[in-house]
């Protein structure tokens, strides 16, 4: 059994590798388009709603003796429609993340072959980007369906370490900054950074883990809530840190995935591991993530062994050869629909708590009605604001 602090540290650490994962890289893009204002704002902003909601989910969690995965709480305290709309939203979340791992992956695969692709211009009629995605994508749906994936300790060892690296890169982004960068004006909307910051700050997926595993080791599960805060801000900090850092220095240069603009600002073997250990962090989650998704496909929705995996292997591709070709998009579509339907329900699920329970009493937040609301509010404007003038 661990004592208190260490499995403070090992719980909070837990919330921190589900959550930073493919979107931070697109952040310091979005201060390209969108400006340095818009996007501090909409990080401190959400860096505390998502905070907020975290905590929602992990009361919702306790308060019901019975456990779920998301869709099955919402359909518990609101409802068969309600939970069909969560279960709606979850199946195309997954597929949408699998779209994005899969975009993501192909396009730093594609940076890492580059040295040997002279002359390559693509086969079977496919331009270069095709044919490196296809590839990328059938591989790893290989790998998904031999159910080949990396141990938990290697994800953490290569979690850890492209953590390590990209703020050792941050810190060496920042003394490149160039004033000028902080001047370029913006061609975006103020609302074009909610999707993208959204989408690249919620894990609750990870919450109800996190308390069975204090369950396991016999901690007070109100230990939850300082694993909650902390294991959300110090994502959220980094992603500031990372974001200035990285646009400061690449300033009009800043691409989509934030590395391959530093090539020629920093030394060219920094930007060479940098890209190589976000393709190894993107490989290891597409297989952690495909392959749940392959037994989410088969236990909760009766699927049988292989239409799930054809399924999680071939839709992805399908929507990409389909035109989802730009993963910023798709984050931040998923960020402003998707994440922001998903928080608006579960805002509602933990004000049903005390309805539906009247004696319950509150556990890791007690939060009045009209900051519940406000949440509510924050999400359904938030959202219907970045898809209209971003979509």
């Amino acid at each position: 059994m661990l004592n208190k602090k260490l499995a403070f540290f090992e719980g909070t650490f837990l919330l921190i590798g589900t959550i930073i994962g493919a979107g931070y890289l697109t952040l310091p893009y979005s201060f390209l388009k969108a400006g340095i204002w818009s996007n501090l704002f909409w990080l401190l902003f959400l860096i505390f709603f998502v905070t907020l909601l975290h905590l929602f989910y992990a009361e919702v969690v306790l308060a019901t003796p019975t456990r779920h995965r998301f869709p099955g709480y919402v359909s518990l305290y609101l409802g068969k429609v309600p939970g069909l709309v969560a279960k709606t939203s979850f199946v195309f979340g997954v597929f949408g993340s699998l779209l994005v791992y899969l975009l993501l992956g192909s396009h730093f695969f594609e940076l890492l072959l580059k040295p040997f692709l002279a002359g390559f211009n693509g086969f079977w009629g496919l331009d270069l980007d095709k044919s490196i995605t296809l590839i990328f994508g059938l591989a790893m749906s290989a790998l998904v369906a031999l159910k080949i994936n990396l141990s938990a300790k290697i994800n953490f060892f290569i979690t850890i370490l492209t953590l390590f690296l990209f703020l050792i890169i941050s810190g060496f982004a920042s003394l490149k900054i160039n004033p000028v960068s902080f001047l370029i004006k913006p061609e975006e909307s103020f609302f074009f950074p909610f999707g993208l910051v959204l989408f690249s700050l919620v894990g609750s997926l990870i919450i109800p883990e996190i308390l069975k595993f204090l369950e396991v080791e016999k901690q007070d599960k109100k230990l939850i809530k300082p694993i909650v805060i902390w294991g959300t801000l110090i994502p959220g900090l980094i992603y500031l840190f990372f974001a200035f850092s990285i646009f400061g220095a690449s300033g009009q240069h800043t691409t989509k995935e934030a590395i391959a603009g530093l090539s020629g600002i920093l030394p060219q073997n920094l930007v060479f591991l940098g890209v190589l250990l976000a393709f190894l962090e993107i490989l290891t989650s597409y297989l952690g993530f495909g392959i749940n998704t392959v037994e989410t496909l088969r236990k909760d929705f009766n699927f049988s062994k292989l239409p799930a995996k054809f399924l999680v292997g071939a839709l992805p591709l399908s929507i990409f050869f389909f035109g989802a070709s730009d993963f910023l998009k798709v984050m931040g579509f998923l960020g402003a629909l998707l994440v922001a339907l998903d928080s608006v329900l579960l805002a509602k699920v933990y004000a049903a708590l005390k309805i539906r329970n009247p004696g319950y009493q509150f556990q890791i937040v007690r939060a009045p009605k009209a900051l519940v609301v406000f949440a509510v509010a924050v999400m359904v404007l938030g959202g219907a604001f970045s898809l209209y003038f971003n979509f």
